[in-house]
């Protein structure tokens, strides 16, 4: 029954062989795989940045918060290192998604898409692209592929897995391509077009068209690069905030809902049929958008309505002067304030002395400050953190010691010589206003602290590769 091991003889040499051969062989099977002429990348739907780099033999750049890419030819999203975003570009070559790939001829890519998904939801024309986007749902997913419009070649293909979550609503029309992932909020090109757009209308209004390449930051980034962080931004607080309005029992009523539709409707019959086209806008879209901002502006009032609300006089006090200039400087070729002469001097300061005469003789102060003064403005009112700088802290005390009514001694200053007359030694409706603007810097403030901690817990997601297509046309 029991074998004598003693009595059997093993001989080493062939598993030695057998070891080395698997030693050479697991490095050629491996450049075997990464050989192979396409990749299927449905299969890593849900599966870690890690794995399908190993398993693909690629190294992936991450470029932002969980956007990893190849230049030119693919781009992933996995918000939490898994993947949930699959984008195949116009240079990639050895990869697939539901047997499509780059270069694939219209009719082909049909056939294979119908084993998977029914006919397409929606058309977006892309003529920065001069392409056809056509949008394919089901009830895990969303598939967007590109057609070149002249060849009817796919060009882009991009897969969005929801996961174990459900899509968000269609209910307000969501179209195009995802721009951005928000917690669960997805944000689709339409949506995200409305804020741009409208941010575009009013700087172009304002400094031109050109305004976008302008390069205003020191780190190189143009103007229009900016603009479309700070609208992802945008959108992102008004995405939280909505999420909060909720926990916290916050709701538009039925007229702040009439409300939105109103200014919905208003400016969806602003629009022409070819921006409606264009950018994919529907009446729900711009419903949804006025309410998102409605709703944003009730959560800050009712979560800061209980603020402090006590500014003391003395900190918000602001006083009204008028005041008379007679410079003892002037702007040399440098564009520096350099003193006058001794004899110009003398000549400054025997005008401002006699001009203190005329006051001190009750003459009106504005009128002799209109006809005399070398000052850009005559009247003035600020507080203690306020008044003209240029004219240094001895003219604000000078103005702050006055009683209303009261006029200064000649005041010195680096500009030249001043005298103060105090119209208001205490301006209530400018108080008022300072005070109004201190209690709303301190609901901003916090407001601000507690969507720190909101969006604390909220992963966002930018495809970049849409979003930085996008241009200002």
């Amino acid at each position: 029954m029991y074998k004598d091991y003693n009595k059997i003889k093993i001989d080493i040499k062939p598993l030695a062989r057998i070891f080395i051969l698997i030693i050479f062989i697991l490095p050629f099977l491996g450049g075997c795989r990464v050989a192979e002429k396409n990749f299927e990348l449905s299969k890593y739907k849900g599966k870690s940045i890690k794995s399908f780099e190993r398993k693909t033999r690629t190294d992936l750049i991450q470029e932002g918060n969980g956007v990893y890419k190849i230049e030119d030819r693919l781009q992933l999203i996995a918000p939490k290192g898994d993947i949930t975003s699959i984008t195949i570009l116009k240079g990639a070559e050895k990869f697939k998604l539901f047997g499509l790939e780059i270069g694939m001829d219209k009719k082909e890519a049909e056939k294979k898409l119908a084993e998977v998904y029914k006919s397409e939801v929606n058309k977006t024309i892309e003529s920065e692209k001069n392409s056809i986007t056509y949008t394919y749902r089901n009830s895990d997913s969303e598939l967007f592929v590109s057609y070149d419009i002249n060849s009817d070649l796919v060009t882009e293909i991009s897969y969005y897995y929801y996961k174990d979550e459900k899509p968000q609503s269609e209910d307000i029309g969501n179209a195009g391509e995802l721009i951005a992932l928000i917690g669960n909020d997805r944000v689709y090109y339409n949506e995200a077009m409305v804020y741009l757009k409208s941010a575009q209308e009013i700087y172009e209004s304002d400094y031109g068209n050109g305004i976008w390449e302008a390069e205003i930051f020191e780190e190189g980034k143009s103007f229009g690069e900016y603009i479309k962080e700070e609208v992802i931004k945008q959108i992102t607080q008004l995405k939280v905030i909505r999420d909060k309005a909720t926990e916290n029992g916050i709701a538009l009523t039925e007229e702040e809902e009439a409300e939105a539709a109103a200014y919905a409707a208003a400016h969806f019959a602003g629009l022409s049929d070819e921006d409606i086209d264009r950018y994919l806008v529907t009446p729900k879209l711009l419903e949804q958008v006025y309410a998102d901002n409605l709703l944003a502006e009730k959560v800050f009032e009712t979560l800061t309505i209980d603020v402090d609300t006590h500014v003391p006089d003395d900190i918000a006090r602001q006083i009204t002067i008028q005041h008379i200039l007679i410079y003892g400087t002037y702007l040399n070729d440098e564009n520096k304030r350099v003193p006058l002469d001794d004899e110009q001097k003398d000549k400054a300061y025997e005008k401002i002395s006699g001009l203190l005469e005329r006051v001190k003789n009750e003459e009106d102060f504005y009128t002799l400050a209109e006809a005399n003064t070398e000052a850009g403005e005559i009247e003035l009112t600020f507080g203690k953190d306020g008044g003209p700088k240029e004219y240094g802290k001895e003219f604000k005390e000078a103005a702050f010691s006055l009683k209303t009514g009261e006029v200064s001694d000649i005041i010195s200053t680096d500009y030249g010589w001043h005298i103060i007359y105090c119209v208001s030694d205490f301006n209530e409706d400018a108080t008022t206003k300072v005070k109004e603007e201190i209690i709303e810097e301190r609901r901003t403030k916090l407001f601000a602290n507690l969507y720190e901690e909101w969006s604390s817990d909220y992963e966002v997601v930018v495809n970049k590769e849409a979003w930085d297509s996008i241009s200002f046309d």
